[in-house]
């Protein structure tokens, strides 16, 4: 299994999506949002994706050049069009539209259609939380076929797994961050068990006899299992949350729901901003949210665990550790990419 310094996969990652039509300065963004979701120790929406994304841009999902159309825009509101243009690009420039209205206007939300994965929701509400703001997020997925989430009670997927997320400042090092699925994990952390070969935890999967497995394989099929919604077998409210999800992402954003037909692959996304400012001294907001910080780990551990950590503190953790040691890649992703660098005439880093 290599390790690589994130100097060394930053460069390569930017040279592949270059090779596929990618402007430099994009395609060094999308790359950064890769390494920064593992050095949060997030693989599941880090380097590999490269993998999917490069395929996507050879099937011609994407269109790495396109322009950020706003299609409609109120006092505190903003309906963007991505144009298949990358993801992160236009969930970058959305964010970064919700924290400039809710500066003038207390709060705001903004919404993306015709939009590719986003990636890692994380990094865009921590945008806001470096504004002293709160960031919040909602993602729904279009795809082909079904979906591969259950709904409560079923064995037939009707769902993709969608994420929400929110940061707020707290004046230590680290912000505030909620970053989940309404699943019990993402689509992505079961194919990180895939390429490492490892088996995952019980109550995640179904095989597609409705069975429980380990096995990562049976999720991918042929025929395809699927993904129990959070809360595993009383996942009721898993369940419920991911409707709601669904909702505020793909209809507000009119990217449309899973149970339409969809033509390519992409996300609905809405984006919301809270001025702290608005509603309280920022200061006072941190100062309160540091004395909730340390309230909460001042909780006696239960056996077996080192201390009690607070939303955002692992990500913060795991990020110093990586950028120190790197980041270490299973080697059937690496064989993987030495066939995709291969392919397009580019040299492997750390050879």
């Amino acid at each position: 299994m290599p390790t690589l310094k994130v100097d060394q996969l930053r460069g390569f990652g930017a040279a592949i999506l270059t090779s596929l039509g990618t402007p430099p300065e994009r395609a060094r963004w999308v790359v950064e949002t890769l390494l920064r979701a593992n050095l949060a120790g997030h693989d599941s929406h880090g380097f590999m994706r490269l993998l999917q994304y490069a395929q996507f841009a050879r099937e011609g999902l994407f269109n790495p050049g396109a322009d950020i159309v706003t299609l409609r825009e109120t006092g505190a509101t903003a309906l963007l069009d991505a144009q298949r243009g990358w993801g992160q690009v236009a969930a970058k420039e959305a964010m970064e539209r919700a924290v400039d209205i809710a500066d003038g206007q207390g709060i705001s939300m903004v919404a993306l259609v015709n939009c590719p994965h986003v990636g890692r929701l994380g990094e865009y509400v921590v945008m806001a939380a470096e504004r002293d703001m709160i960031g919040l997020a909602y993602v729904n997925s279009q795809t082909e076929g079904n979906g591969s989430v259950l709904p409560w009670g079923g064995i037939e997927g009707r769902f993709t797994p969608t994420p929400l997320a929110f940061a707020a400042p707290s004046g230590l090092d680290w912000p505030v961050l909620v970053d989940i699925t309404a699943s019990v994990m993402p689509e992505g952390k079961i194919r990180d068990h895939f390429y490492r070969g490892a088996q995952l935890p019980e109550d995640v999967i179904l095989d597609a006899s409705g069975a429980p497995t380990r096995d990562p394989k049976d999720f991918y099929g042929p025929p395809m299992g699927g993904l129990l919604p959070l809360g595993g077998p009383v996942g009721h409210k898993g369940y419920a949350l991911g409707v709601m999800i669904e909702m505020l992402a793909g209809g507000l954003s009119g990217a449309g729901y899973v149970s339409e037909d969809a033509a390519t692959h992409g996300n609905g996304v809405l984006f919301q901003a809270l001025n702290i400012a608005a509603f309280e001294d920022v200061e006072n907001f941190k100062r309160r949210t540091r004395e909730l910080i340390a309230h909460v780990k001042s909780s006696k551990p239960r056996e077996g665990v080192a201390e009690v950590l607070f939303p955002g503190e692992p990500e913060y953790r795991s990020a110093q550790r990586r950028a120190r040691e790197g980041i270490a890649l299973p080697d059937s992703l690496w064989d993987a990419f030495a066939e995709l660098a291969a392919e397009i005439g580019l040299d492997m880093p750390g050879g």
